[in-house]
């Protein structure tokens, strides 16, 4: 080698050193960034204990459902973050409502369907979250166009929001409150099935299916 091939070689491997020393900063502060998000997340269940561990499970069915329609690892980070904020807007609902021991009545369910949009309001001046919000906006729009807040329908509604859907509606139909009891999972697939195209896209939830016939739900349920 000669000087000029040893001072080249140099300032390659500083420029080396200085993208892998960049990439840990990036996976630490990324690292971080989640474990906030889900942080804040299970400090708003602590506010209802029949909740407890709710965003966990939701946050691993919507994965796995995003994993069985072959999303993309951007989109699955996306639909992560979605899934784990996807209530945070409950921190605007007062407590009267949010741990009523009964059926929410009907001034008290409009009240409780403001939290999807309340939460995208909370989220809207993080810039690292824009692509995340509308997924938290629209997980209660329904397939047929009959859900809130916007009335969204078919692939007007975000795919993100599509899973995290049937995501959170399995976690509530076999998760046990104060008013009822949790149903099996098998009940809860089939209520799912039965509203495929009405409440749910049917591609998400036989993506779902798809998943629990595989046995991936097994530590969940």
């Amino acid at each position: 080698y000669t000087e000029e091939d040893l001072t080249l070689l140099k300032a390659m491997s500083d420029q080396v050193a200085v993208a892998l020393e960049n990439a840990r900063l990036y996976k630490e502060l990324k690292h971080t960034f989640y474990s906030t998000v889900e942080t804040l997340a299970e400090m708003i269940e602590l506010r209802d204990p029949y909740t407890g561990g709710h965003t966990q499970r939701v946050k691993e069915y919507s994965l796995m459902i995003g994993r069985k329609l072959g999303l993309d690892k951007d989109t699955l980070e996306q639909l992560q973050l979605a899934a784990v904020l996807h209530d945070v807007g409950k921190i605007g609902i007062r407590d009267a409502v949010l741990l009523k021991q009964a059926r929410l009545d009907d001034d008290e369910f409009r009240l409780m369907s403001q939290h999807a949009e309340f939460g995208a309001k909370v989220l809207e001046h993080i810039k690292s979250l824009e692509d995340v919000i509308p997924g938290i906006k629209y997980h209660h729009e329904r397939y047929d166009g009959r859900g809130y807040p916007d009335g969204l329908k078919n692939g007007d509604i975000p795919l993100i929001a599509r899973i995290i859907s049937v995501a959170d509606t399995y976690d509530a139909m076999t998760t046990t409150r104060p008013y009822r009891k949790g149903l099996p999972p098998e009940v809860a697939l089939e209520e799912l099935r039965k509203n495929a195209g009405t409440q749910f896209d049917p591609e998400v939830v036989d993506a779902f299916f798809q998943a629990y016939e595989e046995g991936l739900l097994s530590n969940e349920t």
